[in-house]
């Protein structure tokens, strides 16, 4: 189990666990290896564009390019950066627990009032994932409650021992009620 990958911090009357996002080897290989024509496209247009021959509209056609090939680069240097540096994170006050969820460009933010939070737990979460050119269910450890109207689910990428250590700390620190917490009975 590698706990010390994930980060709680407790403070002032607040806990902030960070999750980081699950890294794919393979998706952040090919991203670094498309990074190389990428590269030596800005080669072929800087020779494009100091040819003297060329003409006003060939110049316009090449200014057009580097722009298109700036923002192909802003899209890759936001993937690596997600990739690298992205995490989940769960601030948890008296009050309210905040959960903020990377996405690629921005972070998703939904907060949810400690009084309405009821059944919080670790569970488990089906996906489907493309192994080998097929479509296979797998199964991930998540944390879920339960507020007015929906079940909400985050941590996602934990391990199931991650999970229940989460769950463990975030019941140690006091700030949630015991009656935000699953009962779970053992026969």
């Amino acid at each position: 189990m590698s706990k010390n990958r994930i980060h709680i911090h407790i403070q002032n009357q607040r806990m902030v666990i960070l999750v980081p996002v699950k890294k794919h080897k393979k998706q952040l290989l090919l991203i670094l290896l498309l990074a190389l024509p990428w590269v030596l496209g800005l080669w072929s247009i800087i020779e494009l564009l100091y040819a003297t021959s060329a003409s006003f509209w060939h110049k316009v056609l090449t200014i057009l390019v580097i722009i298109s090939w700036s923002a192909i680069g802003v899209v890759g240097y936001a993937l690596l950066t997600f990739m690298f540096f992205g995490r989940e994170k769960i601030l948890i006050t008296p009050q309210q627990i905040l959960i903020e969820k990377p996405l690629v460009f921005y972070n998703r933010r939904n907060y949810y009032l400690v009084q309405d939070i009821s059944k919080l737990r670790v569970g488990i979460e089906q996906y489907k994932a493309r192994e080998n050119k097929v479509w296979v269910d797998r199964e991930r450890s998540i944390l879920q409650l339960e507020y007015p109207g929906k079940s909400v689910s985050f941590a996602r990428g934990t391990s199931p021992e991650e999970a229940q250590w989460i769950l463990l700390k975030i019941a140690q620190s006091g700030l949630l009620p015991n009656q935000a917490f699953a009962t779970f009975h053992h026969v």
